[in-house]
């Protein structure tokens, strides 16, 4: 009987095998054949078996429609732009770092994939530079997400503040992940795709800090820049100015101007009776559900706080940035896990995609880490909006 075999596209093995991080003698070893073999197949002078493709989409982690395409994605993985952005200041990615920046850009790969495969249209996000003024760019996207300051004044934690926020931005078509990548990681990275936007969090973060790193990151999706960042900007600090500027448009669509000046003169304060100790400046960012750090830095901008303020929020307050809790979420069920971590619409679109027949079972199980049974009590989650 004639060897059935599967013709997939070289490059695009290529690709796979060099965003696994794995050498041909690794694949080999792996699929019991020669590094021979596999380098025929990265060459187009042979294919691999049915078996043998099916291990191979196994052991590189991707779905099996994706070795069928014409040539490689050509934003997937994990950007070399990221190993250097100014927002790691000099920090160096770790392995687990890496790792789960891969595993979000895969997602991305996949749901963007999926949606230019139906047609969608691309995400209708306005782009800036950032030579351009952030206050323009923050208010154009905060009309784009419909939050009025009433509403946002009126939600009850910054939990709940974090989930709202989460769920307008899904709507316009952004994609949100948070992980598990600790203290000494990143707070946040982001990057563009024309269908999959994605911006990440760290959940080491208090949700107020990650509130505030999750628009900054937005910020650097507006200005259509792949980023990684380690700390906060100091607002002295001059030699960072993309960071700078999406501080500012994160600080700027968080606050209003018009509702951070009603909050304050409610207080007493105003540009000739500046907000001048911690504890005010604490208040009222628990109004807006952000941290301390960003109604400083607001409160500098319109006057409204002397330029010390930042740094006593800074030397006072630091410990503050933090999660009290591990942020993994414990000993809930993976599929609830899950669902925190990649939020509604990642895993709403594969499931989709899995029910029209774009992607098979196995893809989807393997692509959210999850058993087949555990994909199925996701879908009833999702369904159900849990």
């Amino acid at each position: 009987m004639a060897r059935r075999e599967v013709p997939i596209t070289g490059s695009v093995l290529v690709w796979a095998r060099e965003e696994a991080a794995l050498t041909r003698a690794e694949v080999a070893a792996d699929l019991d054949v020669e590094p021979d073999a596999v380098r025929a197949w990265e060459a187009g002078e042979a294919y691999p078996t049915r078996g043998q493709f099916s291990r191979l989409a196994e052991l590189l982690r991707r779905p099996t429609a994706l070795f069928f395409l014409p040539e490689p994605p050509s934003r997937a993985g994990l950007p070399t732009s990221l190993r250097s952005v100014p927002g790691l200041m000099g920090h160096r990615l770790s392995k687990e770092e890496v790792r789960q920046i891969r595993w979000a850009r895969r997602l991305q790969e996949i749901v963007g994939w999926v949606l230019r495969d139906e047609d969608d249209a691309p995400v209708a996000l306005p782009q800036f530079s950032t030579n351009d003024n952030s206050l323009d760019a923050a208010a154009s996207v905060r009309r784009m997400l419909g939050v009025t300051p009433a509403e946002q004044l009126a939600w009850e934690s910054p939990s709940e503040a974090f989930r709202r926020w989460r769920e307008v931005l899904e709507e316009l078509g952004i994609l949100v992940v948070q992980l598990q990548l600790g203290r000494e990681s990143v707070r946040g990275f982001s990057a563009w795709d024309d269908h999959a936007p994605i911006v990440g969090v760290n959940t080491a973060y208090h949700p107020t800090a990650r509130i505030f790193t999750l628009f900054h990151e937005v910020g650097h999706l507006v200005t259509r820049t792949d980023a990684a960042c380690i700390g906060f900007v100091v607002p002295s600090d001059v030699e960072v100015g993309a960071e700078r500027w999406c501080d500012r448009f994160a600080a700027e669509l968080l606050i209003p101007a018009d509702a951070l000046r009603t909050v304050t003169s409610r207080l007493g304060m105003s540009e000739h009776a500046q907000v001048s100790d911690v504890e005010t400046a604490r208040r009222i960012a628990g109004r807006f559900n952000v941290s301390t750090r960003a109604a400083s830095l607001r409160l500098q901008e319109l006057r409204l706080a002397p330029a010390s303020l930042y740094g006593m929020v800074e030397r006072e307050l630091a410990d503050r940035d933090w999660n009290a809790q591990a942020g993994g979420g414990g000993g809930r069920p993976a599929p609830e896990k899950r669902l925190g971590e990649l939020g509604a619409r990642i895993p709403a679109i594969l499931i989709d995609a899995t029910e029209h027949n774009r992607l098979t079972r196995s893809d989807l199980s393997d692509c959210l880490h999850l058993t087949t049974g555990q994909v199925d009590d996701l879908r009833s989650l999702v369904a159900t909006g849990t």
